[in-house]
């Protein structure tokens, strides 16, 4: 029971965006993992990206909030090279100490031993540079 309740959260926050015939395993357990994430309560999945957050914008398409420097939103945007077999962190905001560390913490437990997440920019003052320490698949360009 306890099962099917937190499955059930965790899906009410997920939307796709168009049909998607099929997620790929790596994406699922990525949305999942981000999903358990208390803070985070929207996440939309694409084919080609992932965009998780605490907020939403407004008006007719619900799209969540990853804009770096957002006072208030915590959330990761995420680009997918499954067929390279890489996750990007495009963008990442986490106004709230913490949240940053396990958003990355939650993307790359996800991911299988030959994959590697990618920050292609980094401007976040030595954030990167400590994750890096922590995580030996993570690749700073």
């Amino acid at each position: 029971m306890i099962t099917n309740i937190k499955s059930e959260l965790i899906s009410s926050k997920i939307r796709y965006v168009k049909k998607i015939s099929s997620v790929h395993p790596v994406v699922e357990n990525i949305v999942r993992n981000l999903a358990e994430i208390d803070i985070i309560q929207h996440i939309t999945i694409s084919e080609n990206y992932i965009k998780a957050s605490s907020e939403i914008t407004t008006g007719r398409t619900k799209i969540p909030i990853t804009k770096i420097d957002h006072p208030t939103a915590v959330g990761v945007s995420l680009l997918l090279e499954l067929d390279h077999k890489f996750i990007q962190f495009y963008e990442m905001n986490s106004p709230v100490k913490g949240y940053g560390s396990k958003m990355v913490n939650a993307v790359i437990r996800a991911l299988p031993e030959n994959w590697s997440a990618v920050v292609v920019m980094d401007w976040s003052g030595g954030f990167w540079e400590k994750m890096r320490e922590k995580h030996r698949k993570l690749v700073i360009l």
